[in-house]
């Protein structure tokens, strides 16, 4: 797995590419890049488990992780046959349409029809399945303790940059090289990348950051499903905030192993609390009990971990100009989300086929430039619309003044997610626009737009 790079690398760096971080962006993007050059580098501070457990450069891996619908879709165009394998291991099988019961803003939503399946893992195993795979490509090379310290200008002919780093193993491989050459490098390294920092050394501004702050926490702990559950009716379990009445939410999910892992969260800091008591006196304020009436008498099979960095952050790297030839930025590393939305690996695996796009359209030359920063943030619009969209009902949230079309558009979805708990039609058009597989604009459809009209005139919204 650590295989030490060749001293005469640079004389192949023209066909080489490098990526920062083994995360779900990072493995993602290898996989894309092994079609397109000879030898893929992935660069990895931690030391990785040979096995589905959490690291320390993931501490968020403890808490609920849902691959939306879009996600799915595009890692088993990456990995065919992926989902037999994820199940093998025990992921579940979860149709959002029939197995997730949904407390949202205006009650329960409706049921329909099957038909809306992804898997419900923790993070640990879908990283651990996707890795597996990435790392079954002889093209591409992981080096685990190996943090990035800087970036400059190549050497070598045909590479675009150089990568330094620092070798954290007892004893650093014998060959390897603390500079590394290549014609591509992609950053996926995170909300902790230090791209920022380094792409003045290429003669590049330091980008502009958009940060919409909820002062969001979580709390997440591992439950054992109990037997009597079977009779529930349900897979999954969500109950939402109502700001400014409520401030706190909660979800069930399952993962492998005949598992929950619970996860309770609070805005404009309201921390849920992470000791046991607490954590079940928070259950027990949500909106709806059934979240607390399933986990009272569960047997809990881990400690309670908390998490608070889930501010909303945009990295403005489209903005940047000039921007240096052979370097992509990928993932969170170019904008957090807010977690509580589960947005991040869907971008990131869009994020993979925005990369495996321009590579083909460059038609070997292995250019990326400009272009592929401003796709990357056009990828991201609606999600950051509807994330940071939400955040800014709490009070207390921080970030550039909103728009007046801001307002008007929370109102529209207070009525639309109305409908939904109506109308198991209006559900299902709701979770494609959540499951980033139809724009929000979808939702102005005049069928909806009618009744919400309708609506508003008798002055309904929720109930």
């Amino acid at each position: 797995m650590n295989a030490p790079l060749a001293v005469d690398a640079d004389k192949r760096a023209a066909r080489r590419a490098i990526v920062i971080g083994a995360g779900m962006a990072g493995l993602l993007a290898a996989r894309v890049l092994a079609d397109h050059f000879d030898s893929v580098h992935i660069v990895e501070r931690d030391e990785l488990p040979n096995e589905p457990s959490s690291r320390k450069g993931v501490p968020q891996a403890r808490y609920v992780h849902q691959l939306l619908m879009r996600g799915r879709l595009i890692l088993e165009q990456f990995f065919p046959g992926i989902e037999n394998e994820l199940v093998g291991f025990g992921a579940v099988p979860l149709d959002w349409y029939t197995d997730v019961h949904w407390f949202g803003p205006a009650g329960w939503m409706a049921r329909t029809e099957r038909g809306f399946a992804t898997w419900s893992t923790s993070r640990d195993l879908l990283e651990f399945v996707v890795r597996r795979r990435v790392l079954s490509n002889n093209r591409i090379t992981l080096h685990t303790s190996c943090e990035v310290v800087g970036l400059e200008k190549a050497a070598a002919p045909g590479a675009a940059a150089s990568l330094r780093v620092r070798w954290h193993t007892p004893e650093p491989p014998a060959s390897s090289l603390t500079r590394i050459d290549a014609a591509l490098i992609v950053d996926a390294s995170g909300r902790s990348s230090h791209m920022p920092v380094w792409l003045p050394d290429l003669g590049c501004d330091t980008p502009q950051e958009t940060v919409v702050n909820a002062f969001v926490g979580y709390a997440s702990r591992i439950y054992r499903i109990p037997s009597k559950h079977a009779d529930s009716g349900w897979k999954a379990l969500v109950v939402h905030s109502r700001p400014p009445l409520c401030l706190r939410s909660g979800t069930i999910f399952p993962i492998e192993g005949k598992r929950w892992i619970v996860t309770l969260t609070g805005a404009s800091m309201d921390y849920p609390p992470a000791d046991d008591a607490g954590f079940l006196a928070f259950a027990h304020s949500l909106r709806s009990q059934a979240l607390y009436e399933s986990i009272v008498a569960a047997e809990p099979l881990s400690a309670v971990h908390h998490y608070r960095r889930m501010e909303n952050r945009l990295r403005h790297y489209e903005r940047v100009a000039p921007w240096p030839e052979g370097i992509a930025v990928v993932g969170d590393a170019v904008c957090g989300f807010n977690p509580v939305y589960g947005q991040g690996m869907t971008i990131a695996a869009i994020d993979a086929q925005l990369l495996d796009r321009h590579l083909r359209e460059a038609a070997g030359k292995h250019a990326i430039g400009h272009a592929f920063q401003r796709d990357v943030a056009a990828a991201r619009r609606a999600a950051w619309t509807l994330s940071t969209g939400v955040d800014y009902r709490y009070e207390k949230t921080q970030g550039p003044k909103r728009a007046w079309h801001t307002r008007v558009m929370q109102r529209y979805m207070d009525h639309v997610v109305a409908l939904a708990a109506e109308r198991g039609d209006v559900y299902r058009r709701l979770l494609h626009v959540m499951h980033m597989l139809a724009p929000p604009f979808s939702l102005l459809a005049p069928d909806i737009a009618t009744r919400i009209a309708l609506r508003s005139m008798l002055g309904t919204t929720s109930r």
